[in-house]
C-alpha cells in the first residue's frame, strides 16, 4: 500500500546546529507535537491519492452503544451528531470497517475533549490498547488522531472504552491505507554515475539503489510537503560496514552521514535527520562524497518532533581503547584512564567511555555496554557538532556527599561563536548508578528552553537486554485529569515525565534515567523503539505538553552558566530496585518535608470530608463524624498512636470562622487533630475586581498568571492558575494560612498545585519557569504551616517533593472495583515514591459507600493498606450502611497495623500497559504479606508464583488470611479464589 508520504509517529530525537553570534540569545521552540506524548501518527500531507476509502459516523445505528455511551448533537460534528458519555464501564463499537485487503491502515479519530483523556481502543476483539487524546480548545471543537491498525480484508470492528476512566466524545474514523514512504527506485529519481537498481530481498517493493561510488548519486525528487517546517527524514538503508554520504536537501550545503553498518549486506537499518523542507516539492541528495556509500531502499518524511537529528549526532559503537593509556588516576576506588582518542572511568561496576573525537559516550555494566552515541544538547546546540571535545586528568576530583565517595570529571566541547557546554560525570564507588549534568557557558549570555544532559539517537542507542517482555515506564508529570502511569511495550514511542525505565518484565532487568535536581526544568524522557531496543532517548529540561498542562513554551532559562537538570543514570538486575534507588537519590538532593516538633511521624489515620458531604458539608457533619468516631472507631483501632485526624475539605468555608473555630475545639475534645484544605494557587472566581484577601492593594486580576503577551492562561481545572512569585498571592497566602493556624488546624491538605507551576509571565523577574515558581511559593507555603501541620499534597506534580509529607498518587479514588484499579495503577508504576521522596504515598480516601458490596469496599481499603499510606475514610455517618461499613473495616486490627508500617508493597509484575498488577508483596525480615486483587465484576482464581513475587519458591510458608484469621500453608504458589471485586491480605511466614 505505496502512498506518497509516509505518516508514522514522529519520535526520533534530534536538534540542528544553527550556529549564533556572540550576544544573541537562541532559543528552543516548545515541541507543538509533544501536546500529544502518546503514540500520534502526524499527517505531513493530503492528496487525491491519500483521500479515504472510508468515513465512518460515530452515531451510526449499527454501531453498539454500552453504559452511559448515547449520541448527542454536535453543530461542529459530522453528520451534526457525536456520541459521548463514554465513562463508568461504557463503550462504543464502530462496525463493518471495510479493507479491500489485509494489512496496515491509518485511523484517523474525530473527536472532542475538552480536557486531557484517554481510551482503550481494541481492533477486531484483540487486546485492548490505550491511547492517550491531546485536550482539544473546549468542547465544541473537533480535534483528530491518527493510529496505524492492522485490518483484516472484509468487514473489521474498533472497539472504544473508557478504561475506567473518562474518553472523549468521538464524531467519526476516516481509514486510508497506510502510506509507506519514498521509494529509491521511484521512476521520477534522479540517479547519476554507478548508481543503479538493483533487486532486493529485504527492502520495501523488492529494489533498493546502490553502486554509489566514485561520483554517483542518487536525488529522491518529487517529496511533497504541505507547509514549510523542519521534518524528520528516516533513511531505510542497507550497508554491511559503516559508510558515510553527503547530503543535500534543496541543493543546499551538503552534511557527511556516518551511517552505522546494518550487520550485512541483506539486512536493512534506518537513520533519521532533521531537514527544513518548503511547502510543495523538495529534493534530497545522497552521494558517495568521494568515497562508498550505502545502498538506499526508501525514505520516510514526517513532521519533526522539535528536536531533529543532524548528520554531526552521528552513531557510535564503544569507542577502541588505542593501545596503552598515556595516562591514569585512581581516586575513591574509581580508575580514570585517558587513551590518545578516548577516556574511562570505571567504578568496577560500570565504566563510562567518552570519544575524544566524536564527543559521544558510552556506559557499560559488567561488560555489557547499554547506551551508546550519548551527547548533550543546549537549546539547538549538540554537543557531538562541536569541533573540539576535551579532557584533562586535572579535572577529576575527589567528592564526598550525601551519595557517598567519589569522583567528578568533565568533558569540555568547544566551538567557535557557541557556547562551551561542559559534561560533567559524578562517579560513585560501589553504586549502580552515576548523575551527570551539562553547563552551557558563554561570554555574554545564553539562553535555552530546552537542555538536555543525555541524549543518543543511534540504532540500537539503549540496549537494556529485553529478551521477552521490553517495556519502558512512562510517569505522568503529576495527577490530575485522571492520567495514568504505564508501561509501554518497548517496540513503541512516548514521553515519561521526570523519570523512566526500560526493562525486561521477564527478567526485570532495566536502565533507570531521570532527573535529580528539580529547581528550574520541568524534565521529559522521550523514546522511540523498535526491535526490542530504543533509538532515540532524550533526557531534557524544558518540558511543555498538555501533559504538563501548559498552554505557553516552557519558560527561556538565561545566563552566562546555564545548567541542564542533573540525571541520574543506572543499570539494575531489577528495575524496581533501581526505581527505588532513583528516589533515594533525589532525596540525597531534596530530603521529603522534616516533620515539625508538634506533628506527628506516623501514617494518618482518620476520616476526610469529601466523599462523604462534598459541597453539602455543615458544621453538624462534622460533629457528628467526630462524635461517631470516638464511639466507634477510634478506640477500635482507628487512630495511630493515639492520633486520628478530622479532617474538613473543601466547602469548608459553608462554615462560619465561629463555627471553624467551634468544630475544632470539637475535635480536640474528642481527642482527634483537626485539618483543613485549601488551594493557595488557583482563583475560581471570574470577578477581577475581587479584592484579594489578606491584601490592602491588590485585586484578583493583578496576581492571576499571565502570558507575555499579558492575557491571562487558560483556566486548567475550572479556575485561574494565580502567580506564586506575586507579593498579592503572598499576602493572599498569609491570610488564609495563619488564619487556619490561629483556629488551631494541625493537618491541611493542599489541591491544585499544578497551577503554581504552570508556564506563564511571572511577576518576579528573577523567575523564569513555572518550575522555579512553584519551589517559590511552596516554600512561602511551608514557611507558615509547616511547623505545625502535616501536609499532604492532592493535586500535585511528582517534582519539586520536598513541599509535603505525603502526595496523592492518584486523583478521585472513592469506593469502587475500578476506583481501587485506577489507584492501584499508580502504585504499580509509582510504589518507589514511598519512604523516598515522600514519607507517605496518599491512596486518596476511602468512600466505602460508593462500592456496591462489603466485599468490593474491602478491596478499596486493602489498595489503600498497600499503598504507603494515609488512611482515610470518607463516609456519611449519618448513613446506616456506612456505619456498618465503617466498623467492619476500619476496625481490624492486623489491617491496620499493616497500614500503620508506612510502607508501599512492590507489584510483581510490571508489564500490565496502563493497568493495575494483581499482586503486590512487601517484605518485612522472614514475612511477607501478599496482596491479590479480582478487578472483575464475576468471580476469578488467581495463582501466585512465590518465587516470582520474591519469596523462597521452595520453602513452605504458612499463609494468614488478615481478615478472617484463616491459615493455609503455601509452597511454590499460591492459589486464591476471588468473588466478584474481592481482594486477599495474607501475611506470609516461613512453616515451622
Amino acid at each position: 500500500m505505496m502512498r506518497t508520504l509516509s505518516k508514522i509517529a514522529a519520535v526520533l530525537l534530534a536538534a540542528s546546529c544553527i550556529g549564533y553570534g556572540a550576544g544573541s540569545l537562541p532559543t528552543l521552540k516548545a515541541d507543538p507535537a509533544e501536546a500529544d506524548g502518546a503514540r500520534q501518527i502526524v499527517q505531513a500531507v493530503e492528496t487525491a491519492a491519500d483521500a479515504p476509502i472510508g468515513s465512518y459516523e460515530a452515531e451510526a445505528s449499527g454501531n453498539p452503544l454500552t453504559g452511559n455511551a448515547s449520541a448527542a448533537d454536535c453543530a461542529a460534528c459530522s453528520g451534526g451528531k457525536k456520541v459521548g458519555g463514554l465513562y463508568q464501564g461504557s463503550s462504543m463499537r464502530f462496525t463493518d470497517i471495510e479493507a479491500t485487503e489485509a494489512g496496515q491502515y491509518d485511523v484517523a479519530f474525530a473527536y472532542i475533549s475538552g480536557d486531557p483523556r484517554g481510551a482503550d481502543i481494541r481492533v477486531n476483539g484483540g487486546a485492548p490498547e490505550h491511547y492517550d487524546f491531546a485536550k482539544t480548545a473546549d468542547w465544541d471543537t473537533l480535534g483528530s488522531k491518527t493510529i496505524r491498525m492492522t485490518l483484516k480484508q472484509g468487514a473489521n470492528t474498533i472497539d472504544i472504552s473508557d478504561g475506567g476512566g473518562y474518553a472523549p466524545d468521538f464524531d467519526k474514523i476516516d481509514v486510508k491505507p497506510a502510506n509507506d514512504g519514498f521509494e529509491a527506485e521511484d521512476p521520477g529519481n534522479t540517479l547519476t554515475g554507478n548508481a543503479s537498481v538493483n533487486d532486493c530481498g529485504g527492502c520495501s517493493g523488492g529494489k533498493k539503489v546502490g553502486n554509489l561510488y566514485q561520483g554517483a548519486s542518487l536525488q529522491f525528487n518529487g517529496i511533497q510537503v504541505p507547509a514549510a517546517g523542519s521534518y524528520t527524514v528516516t533513511v531505510h538503508y542497507i550497508s554491511g560496514d559503516a559508510r558515510a554520504a553527503d547530503v543535500s536537501v534543496n541543493g543546499g550545503a551538503a552534511h557527511n552521514i556516518l551511517f552505522p553498518a546494518t550487520g550485512d549486506w541483506n539486512t536493512t537499518g534506518t537513520y533519521a535527520f532533521a531537514a527544513q523542507l518548503k511547502a510543495g516539492d523538495n529534493a534530497i541528495l545522497f552521494s558517495d562524497g568521494g568515497g562508498y556509500a550505502p545502498d538506499f531502499d526508501k525514505l520516510v518524511v514526517t513532521v519533526d518532533d522539535g528536536s531533529a537529528v543532524q548528520p554531526c549526532e552521528r552513531a557510535a559503537e564503544t569507542p577502541a581503547q588505542p593501545g596503552a593509556s598515556v595516562a591514569s588516576k585512581k581516586e575513591q576506588s574509581i580508575t580514570v584512564k585517558q587513551f590518545a582518542g578516548a577516556v574511562v572511568a570505571d567504578n568496577g561496576k560500570y565504566a563510562v567511555t567518552v570519544d575524544l573525537k566524536t564527543g559521544l559516550a558510552s556506559y557499560a555494566w559488567q561488560g555489557k555496554t547499554v547506551a551508546k552515541g550519548v551527547y548533550s544538547k543546549f537549546g539547538d546546540q549538540a554537543s557531538s557538532c562541536y569541533g573540539t571535545h576535551t579532557f584533562a586528568m586535572a579535572d577529576v576530583k575527589p567528592i564526598k556527599d550525601g551519595f557517598g565517595k567519589g569522583i567528578s570529571l568533565k568533558i569540555v566541547n568547544k566551538q567557535e561563536g557557541q557556547p562551551d557546554l561542559t559534561q560533567i560525570y559524578q562517579i560513585y564507588a560501589g553504586e549502580t548508578y552515576f548523575l551527570t549534568r551539562t553547563e552551557a557557558q558563554g561570554t555574554a549570555p545564553v539562553a535555552a528552553n530546552r537542555f538536555a544532559p543525555v541524549v543518543t539517537n543511534t540504532a540500537g542507542g539503549i540496549d537494556a537486554g529485553v529478551a521477552s517482555d521490553g517495556r519502558v515506564l512512562t510517569v505522568p508529570y503529576d495527577n490530575d485529569m485522571w492520567i495514568r502511569s504505564q508501561g509501554v511495550p518497548i517496540n513503541s514511542s512516548d514521553t515519561s515525565y521526570e523519570v523512566s525505565a526500560v526493562y525486561d518484565n521477564a527478567s526485570r532487568s532495566g536502565l533507570v534515567v531521570g532527573s535529580v535536581t528539580h529547581d528550574t526544568w520541568k524534565t521529559g524522557i522521550r523514546f522511540a523503539g523498535a526491535d526490542n531496543k530504543l533509538n532515540a532517548l532524550e533526557v531534557y529540561g524544558g518540558a511543555s505538553s498538555a501533559k504538563t498542562h501548559d498552554s505557553q513554551p516552557h519558560g527561556t532559562v538565561t545566563g552566562t552558566l546555564v545548567r541542564s537538570p542533573m540525571a541520574f543514570v543506572g543499570y539494575y538486575e531489577d528495575y524496581r530496585t533501581g526505581m527505588e534507588a532513583y528516589g533515594r537519590a533525589n532525596a540525597v538532593i531534596a530530603p521529603p518535608l522534616a516533620f515539625g516538633k508538634d506533628v506527628p511521624q506516623g501514617v494518618p489515620v482518620g476520616w476526610n470530608s469529601w466523599a462523604a458531604y462534598e459541597s453539602r458539608l455543615t458544621f453538624q457533619d462534622v460533629i457528628d463524624t467526630s462524635n461517631f468516631i470516638k464511639a466507634s472507631l477510634q478506640k477500635h483501632g482507628l487512630n495511630n498512636d493515639g492520633t486520628t485526624y478530622v479532617n474538613m475539605d473543601s466547602y469548608w468555608d459553608n462554615l462560619s470562622d465561629a463555627q471553624l473555630k467551634d468544630a475544632v475545639a470539637a475535635i480536640k475534645r474528642n481527642g482527634q487533630k483537626p485539618g483543613i484544605y485549601w488551594g493557595p494557587f488557583v482563583y475560581w472566581g471570574d470577578n477581577m475586581d475581587q479584592p484579594v484577601e489578606g491584601s490592602a492593594t491588590y485585586k484578583y486580576g493583578d496576581i492571576i498568571l499571565r502570558d507575555a503577551e499579558g492575557r491571562p492562561l487558560p483556566k486548567l481545572d475550572g479556575a485561574y492558575a494565580i502567580d506564586p512569585t506575586h507579593p498579592g498571592a503572598k499576602q493572599r497566602m498569609d491570610y488564609y494560612l495563619n488564619k487556619f493556624k490561629q483556629l488551631g488546624f494541625e493537618y491541611i491538605k493542599l489541591d491544585f498545585l499544578t497551577h503554581g507551576a504552570l508556564e506563564g509571565k511571572h511577576y518576579d523577574p528573577n523567575v523564569l519557569t513555572g518550575t522555579q515558581a512553584y519551589n517559590q511559593g511552596m516554600a512561602y507555603v511551608d514557611k507558615l504551616v509547616a511547623d505545625r501541620m502535616f501536609i499532604s499534597e492532592s493535586i500535585a506534580p511528582l517534582f519539586p517533593s520536598q513541599y509535603a509529607h505525603s502526595r496523592r498518587i492518584a486523583t478521585d479514588t472513592f469506593g469502587s472495583i475500578s476506583d481501587t484499579e485506577f489507584e492501584l495503577n499508580a502504585l504499580t508504576y509509582g510504589w518507589w515514591q514511598n519512604g523516598t521522596i515522600y514519607h507517605y504515598n496518599d491512596p486518596d480516601h476511602m468512600a466505602l459507600t460508593r462500592a456496591g458490596s462489603l466485599e468490593e469496599a474491602r478491596s478499596r481499603v486493602n489498595s489503600a493498606v498497600i499503598s504507603g499510606t494515609v488512611f482515610l475514610d470518607s463516609d456519611d455517618v449519618h448513613d446506616a450502611r456506612a456505619q456498618e461499613y465503617m466498623k467492619a473495616l476500619l476496625t481490624n486490627k492486623a489491617v491496620l497495623a499493616l497500614a500503620k508500617k508506612g510502607e508501599s508493597f512492590r507489584p510483581v509484575e510490571g508489564n500490565t500497559g496502563a493497568r493495575a498488577a494483581d499482586a503486590f508483596v512487601l517484605k518485612d525480615k522472614n514475612t511477607y504479606y501478599l496482596a491479590v486483587f479480582n478487578y472483575a465484576k464475576t468471580a476469578a482464581g488467581k495463582t501466585i508464583d512465590l518465587a516470582r513475587a520474591g519469596l523462597n519458591g521452595a520453602a513452605s510458608y504458612k499463609a494468614t488470611d488478615l481478615w478472617t484469621n484463616a491459615v493455609s500453608t503455601a509452597s511454590g504458589q499460591l492459589t486464591v479464589q476471588l468473588g466478584a471485586a474481592e481482594s486477599k491480605l495474607f501475611k506470609l511466614e516461613p512453616a515451622k
